[in-house]
């Protein structure tokens, strides 16, 4: 490689206030149409001729394009009983009718989608192709001074000389090699590095260290160049980079800018209107409001400028990359630079060990540089294709139709309608499951379906984008999670999840336009492929809510206390009815029977009775004692006298 490795991508910076959440482009993903069958090649081409039979402007790829979004619909399905053919007529038929449709705005979004599939590219990418580009065009004179393996003049040396001055000067992109003065400039550099004298000796190496030399030769006579001009020395045919970049960058943020606000003008205009309309047809069954074709064509109109607002909005954090790459590379060019001059201050003869690493790094950060400016470039022709591919104004019958959706409508900014439900939480969604800010640490990185829009309005309003708010809640269902743009929404879609999310599918197959929109068709054409193996086509599940008025009790309440709902127990009463059947019942008298009598028997039942017992009574008793009689002056005469007293 002749050149240094590009500069990697950085992440870019989330946006403020409410932004439709698009997953990464992938430009290999967008375009599946290289795969088909011949069946689809023919139908692509048979569409290419009616095309310019009817004087309509389509390329083979944008009908490819077309044709792959329209065969996902369940519409154009082929059934068992039903003929390929037949089936093949009728997605031309659809092509084609959206083709008419020039001024339409579904046509205008699949436009805007194709274009940016087939040409967005990250920096990596256009930095490669960039630097590829350059290598192939100098690879030939590349290849020619790297096969010379002898050199048996002085004349054969200074062409060789001149071709590597040529190849220096192209490679390190600092000026014309045709004008001498810059030749003469990049050839002193060159010599105070290699001298024609040492061409023998480089001749004899090998082909791939003449090839790491000479990458190593442009590197530092670029940064001598470089050098020289921050020195006022030198510096022939190099431009300010760093003052064209910042220059560069501030018109084109200016101008991002402002077709950014004109978009998001539309967008809150079609927004309110679409929101009012939905509001009046479907709720309040108003007559008086817009027909229904003229909401269809709101809300077809509010996608193109979501769409459109999407990819401005990419190439503006491709911007804020830039600026922030073009902002570190000219700091340490400024400090490299310094540091150099300080190591060359006041010294006439220096080790190339020393400088030889900086003029490298000096070539190294300039060649960023001119990479920040291929990138600026590409910003500013995305840029203005996205533009020339919308129209810029509406007719006035689609002026007027605006004008009466938005009678008596107030306009909000995406910012303002957030601040609405602010202080609002879900509580209420179903079965589902919800998650709040508050409660869970991976919040922001929860990918949201259909953009962050409101799912409920989604499929409400046929279509129609209104902003969700996160910050209330987020329901998962399925695996999936949803955001809404109130509370009752979030109700409403709880109550049934899964038909709102057949319903939501229903319409992305039906419109092409939100396939890419919300990146489903790896999705769709995944399940389509399922579909198609297992042979069993899912219904869509189509649902209402039906309210029933009966009375109650019409007909008296009967209970058969011998209904039994088991089998084995009516199975035995058969059996025992039909052994019944088979019995005879016999009587006989015999001479005692008449002993057999009935005896009658009279008995008294228990009474309750008193019975009066003698009353207790009670007798005192005497109570004994003993004294001693004559103890004092008796030696043997002692007496024991019992007595009795009453207490």
């Amino acid at each position: 490689m002749l050149c240094p490795p590009p500069a990697a991508p950085r992440t870019p910076a989330s946006a403020l206030t409410f932004k439709p959440k698009a997953p990464p482009y992938s430009p290999s993903g967008s375009l599946p149409v290289e795969n088909m069958d011949t069946s689809f090649a023919d139908l692509i081409q048979e569409i290419t001729r009616e095309c310019k039979n009817r004087c309509i402007e389509a390329s083979s790829d944008f009908v490819a394009f077309l044709v792959s979004l329209v065969s996902l619909s369940s519409t154009y399905r082929a059934d068992d009983g039903e003929d390929e053919t037949s089936n093949e007529t009728k997605i031309l038929a659809s092509v084609i009718e959206k083709l008419l449709d020039q001024s339409g705005p579904s046509l205008a979004t699949l436009k805007l989608q194709f274009h940016f599939a087939k040409h967005y590219r990250d920096r990596e990418s256009i930095i490669k192709k960039h630097r590829t580009k350059l290598a192939s065009k100098t690879s030939p004179l590349v290849k020619e001074i790297c096969e010379v393996n002898k050199l048996e003049n002085a004349r054969e040396i200074e062409r060789l000389y001149q071709k590597m001055l040529v190849v220096i000067t192209l490679l390190s992109g600092l000026g014309n090699p045709t004008i001498p003065t810059i030749l003469r400039e990049v050839a002193i550099a060159l010599q105070s590095v290699l001298q024609p004298s040492e061409l023998p000796r480089y001749v004899t190496l090998s082909k791939r260290e003449k090839e790491e030399q000479l990458t190593e030769l442009v590197f530092i006579v670029a940064g001598i160049r470089l050098f020289n001009r921050d020195c006022q020395r030198g510096g022939e045919g190099i431009d300010d980079l760093p003052s064209i970049l910042q220059a560069g960058m501030n018109r084109t943020r200016l101008s991002i800018i402002q077709l950014l606000e004109l978009l998001m003008e539309k967008v809150y205009k079609f927004t309110a209107g679409v929101e009012a309309a939905i509001q009046s047809h479907f709720y309040n069954d108003c007559e008086d409001g817009p027909e229904f074709k003229d909401i269809l064509w709101s809300i077809e109109m509010l996608v193109a400028t979501r769409q459109q607002e999407i990819y401005v909005r990419k190439l503006l954090s491709d911007l804020e990359i830039c600026e922030e790459e073009i902002r570190s590379l000219i700091n340490r060019l400024q400090n490299r630079l310094i540091q150099l001059h300080e190591t060359v201050k006041y010294r006439t003869a220096i080790p190339t060990t020393q400088v030889y690493p900086q003029f490298i790094e000096i070539a190294e950060i300039w060649l960023k540089l001119q990479d920040e400016v291929i990138v600026l470039s590409y910003i500013n022709d995305m840029l203005w294709q996205l533009q020339s591919l919308f129209p810029k104004s509406l007719s006035p019958h689609h002026q007027s139709v605006l004008e009466r959706m938005l009678q008596e409508v107030e306009v909000l900014t995406d910012a303002e309608r957030l601040e609405q439900t602010m202080g609002k939480l879900i509580v209420e969604c179903g079965e589902c499951s919800l998650a709040y800010p508050s409660n869970d640490t991976n919040f922001d990185k929860i990918n949201l379906q259909f953009l962050g829009f409101c799912a409920w309005s989604f499929v409400v309003g046929k279509g129609a984008l209104i902003p969700g708010n996160p910050n209330i809640g987020v329901a998962e269902w399925a695996g999936k999670c949803f955001a809404f743009s109130s509370v009752d929404a979030a109700r409403q879609f709880g109550k049934c999840p899964d038909r709102f999310l057949y319903a939501a599918l229903d319409i992305v197959r039906e419109r092409q336009e939100y396939i890419h929109l919300f990146q489903l068709y790896n999705d769709i054409q995944i399940m389509n492929r399922q579909e198609r193996l297992s042979g069993e086509y899912m219904p869509l599940k189509i649902r209402q809510d039906q309210e029933v008025q009966t009375e109650m009790h019409v007909f008296p309440t009967f209970v058969d206390k011998n209904y039994a709902s088991s089998l084995w127990l009516h199975r035995q009463r058969a059996l025992h009815l039909a052994s019944i059947c088979q019995c005879v019942t016999k009587s006989t008298q015999t001479s005692k029977s008449h002993f057999r009598t009935g005896i009658c028997l009279q008995t008294s039942m228990p009474k309750e009775k008193e019975v009066q017992t003698r009353k207790d009574g009670s007798t005192n008793t005497k109570k004994m004692k003993k004294y001693i009689f004559g103890l004092r002056g008796r030696d043997n005469n002692v007496e024991l006298i019992d007595c009795a007293y009453n207490k």
